[in-house]
């Protein structure tokens, strides 16, 4: 008997720990992650962190406007930045230009910062506007119908865009024999 009681009550703990912990972050009063973690506003952080220095600095932060747009096709001009893994593009289609429809095997999400328009997606019209997120899995048929207004986007790319990249790298050889 005292056996099963033992169990009972580990039982019983278990599921109480189990409901407390999910009630607690949602009352606020713990913080579940550490990033959202705060310091006490009275109180200045003990230790900071030594500032980057100029080339340290440089060799993280990229200062996007002060790229060269980059022709992805007629209309659509883009800033682009590439990591080992992952390709953003800061991307601004033209008013009343067309995104002809296209695949590629990278995932790609889309942010609409500024604008409307009519993405094409697997043959169908979804209008977007200003704070909207397209989610398009690898491979789907996807372009745009770009209205009378300037479309502002940034794409998140999973993997880096090889034709993208040979674009970027043929813009900044450009300039490089312009000089």
């Amino acid at each position: 008997m005292k056996k099963y009681f033992t169990v009972a009550a580990i039982a019983v703990g278990v599921v109480v720990g189990f409901c407390a912990g999910l009630l607690v972050p949602r009352l606020g009063m713990l913080s579940v992650h550490a990033q959202t973690t705060k310091a006490p506003a009275t109180k200045a952080p003990a230790k900071k962190e030594p500032v980057a220095s100029a080339a340290e600095f440089k060799s993280h932060v990229i200062h996007y406007p002060d790229l060269p747009p980059v022709e992805l096709v007629e209309g659509s001009n883009s800033r682009l930045v590439a990591g080992e893994q992952s390709m953003i593009s800061f991307l601004k289609m033209d008013a009343n230009s067309y995104f002809a429809p296209h695949r590629h095997h990278q995932e790609q999400i889309m942010t609409v910062l500024e604008g409307e328009c009519d993405e094409i997606i697997e043959g169908k019209l979804y209008h977007v506007k200003k704070g909207d997120v397209i989610v398009l899995p690898s491979n789907i048929e996807h372009g745009a119908y770009i209205g009378p207004q300037d479309v502002q986007v940034i794409d998140v790319f999973g993997e880096v865009r090889s034709d993208y990249l040979l674009k970027m790298m043929q813009k900044m050889a450009d300039m490089n024999t312009k000089k």
